[in-house]
């Protein structure tokens, strides 16, 4: 839980100073080296000009997952790494990371053969110290967990264990964690350029803060650069030259799940040109994609374009003849931004998934890497900082401790049920308030009037104690925080979200202090950010 007053907390510590640490970004990345350092006992500030997981963190595939792919490619260390990484998440926060099964039906003719999967699945249950191992099913066991799937010219259909999460959730949960152990956060506060010393290293950040319009200068032992594929951008804000990031561009598209009955996961190769793709379940939809481009568009916003939208509704409709999709079962869209190294790589799919951390003048740069792997890469940031750190503190820290630490929110996982039974909650709007909230739907539900815990619109299952408790607690500041990355109605549909907002707006303005210009400034920024993951311009 982010403290009720954590902004001033941040800037009170801003004039305090110094900072061991000052991370710029708060994706994933970021998140995890703030949640490292602060519990090694490091002074840390985290700088963010959006909003936690505004970025890539709110935009991945949703996947906890080993990499199976990355076999085909030789990158041994980050499948086995991934394997580990996914395999900790799912003992320590099963409040955030749900095992799933995937299905591989392979055919016959397919440019990948089914024996070099199987293959390829053997070697990944070497990796991974979970007890599932792969198998295979029958055509009948296929149809039945994913209906409408074709089920001609099977040469085996395979079954493997890996998880999925909801991104943005589990890097606030990240977030919330390292400011539970002592870190500072301050989001909507962009980063102007550095501060350097008589040598020219870099010793401090000069930032505005986008809520008040005030400037502040913080200084710090290290500057972490954490921001993704705003890597470069902050680079050049600190006078550095040079591309060291090339973001790609992986798209989805959303569909319902009456359209896409899908009880597992199912990975497939495109007919169009063998690339593998998925389709993903989750409790408020099912999730397809994805592409691999090189990306030269907006940094802020990408969007899919009709081609990579038309390539996955291609594969699908041929993986799910019988379901007759067309463009208009797909409910959104979205497309997030690897920040992979620029290794001069042709085909992005073939460029590393590996991090990489470099010093240039006391700037430290983190970047590569993905969701799963959050927690090793922090700690190899952060036993970076410490050799850029003086003696005396570099010697306080302690060792890294995140591999055995829960994140904030652990609770049981029939915490609905219990909810429903102790608070007299439908399923329909328990269920999503424990998923939505961990442990603190507990807390949301005992401070709240009957009147409080119905819904605020026929067809959604979001209440009027759901909002209270991310603005009260989960660091939320504009309304498109809550509605695209808390509870994410605003990503898996679009159209209802626009119609959600007239009813959250007068909650927020209440507890946020907004007057009317304010509030009405805020539903067309909402609206605006809301349209970027409609099918507008992309199906």
């Amino acid at each position: 839980m982010f403290h009720p007053r954590w902004r001033e907390r941040a800037l009170a510590a801003i004039a305090a100073g110094p900072f061991d640490l000052i991370v710029v970004g708060g994706g994933i990345t970021g998140a995890g080296i703030l949640l490292d350092a602060s519990q090694r006992g490091l002074r840390v500030l985290l700088v963010e000009a959006a909003d936690i997981a505004s970025g890539t963190s709110s935009r991945s595939s949703k996947l906890v997952h080993g990499g199976l792919r990355y076999l085909k490619q030789m990158q041994f260390r980050v499948t086995r790494l991934s394997c580990a990484e996914r395999d900790r998440m799912v003992d320590l926060n099963p409040h955030l990371v749900d095992p799933i099964k995937f299905l591989y039906p392979a055919r016959r003719g397919d440019k990948m053969p089914g024996w070099t999967v199987d293959l390829g699945l053997w070697m990944y249950d070497r990796l991974t110290s979970r007890p599932e191992k792969h198998s295979r099913l029958d055509a009948e066991e296929l149809a039945a967990l994913a209906p409408g799937i074709d089920v001609n010219g099977l040469d085996r259909t395979l079954a493997y264990a890996d998880a999925r999460t909801d991104d943005a959730r589990l890097t606030l949960a990240v977030a919330a964690t390292g400011m539970a152990f002592g870190g500072q956060v301050l989001t909507r506060a962009e980063v102007l350029e550095g501060v350097r010393d008589a040598e020219g290293h870099v010793v401090g950040v000069r930032l505005r803060d986008l809520e008040t319009g005030a400037e502040h200068t913080s200084r710090a032992h290290v500057v972490v650069n954490a921001t993704g594929h705003w890597t470069d951008r902050l680079r050049e804000r600190f006078g550095l030259e040079g591309r060291r990031v090339r973001p790609s561009r992986g798209s989805h598209l959303v569909f319902s799940h009456e359209r896409l009955p899908v009880q597992s996961a199912v990975g497939f190769i495109s007919p169009d040109d063998g690339r593998p793709l998925f389709v993903v379940p989750h409790p408020e939809g099912v999730l397809a994609g994805t592409t691999d481009l090189y990306h030269d568009g907006d940094l802020d916003d990408p969007r899919p374009s009709r081609e990579e939208a038309d390539y996955i509704l291609r594969a699908v409709q041929a993986q799910f003849p019988e379901r007759s999709l067309t463009a208009a079962d797909v409910i959104s869209t979205y497309a997030g931004l690897r920040p992979i190294l620029d290794t001069h790589a042709d085909n992005p799919s073939e460029a590393t998934r590996e991090e990489a951390i470099w010093e240039e003048r006391r700037l430290l740069s983190v970047a590569g890497g993905k969701l799963t792997t959050w927690r090793s890469t922090a700690a190899e940031a952060v036993d970076a900082a410490l050799d850029l750190l003086p003696d005396e503190r570099a010697r306080l820290a302690g060792p890294c401790r995140t591999d055995g630490t829960p994140l904030v929110g652990l609770a049981p996982r029939d915490l609905g049920a219990r909810l429903a039974s102790a608070h007299r909650l439908g399923e329909e709007l328990a269920g999503p308030m424990a998923r939505r909230l961990g442990a603190r739907a507990w807390l949301a539900c005992e401070r709240s009037a009957a009147a409080e815990l119905t819904p605020l619109l026929a067809g959604a299952d979001l209440t009027t104690a759901d909002v209270r408790a991310h603005v009260r607690f989960g660091g939320v500041l504009r309304a498109e925080d809550l509605l695209l990355r808390r509870v994410r109605v605003g990503m898996w549909n679009p159209a209802l979200a626009s119609e959600l907002l007239a009813r959250v707006l007068p909650i927020l303005a209440s507890e946020l202090g907004w007057d009317a210009t304010r509030t009405a400034a805020e539903a067309d920024a909402c609206g605006a950010a809301l349209g970027s993951w409609t099918t507008r311009g992309v199906m």
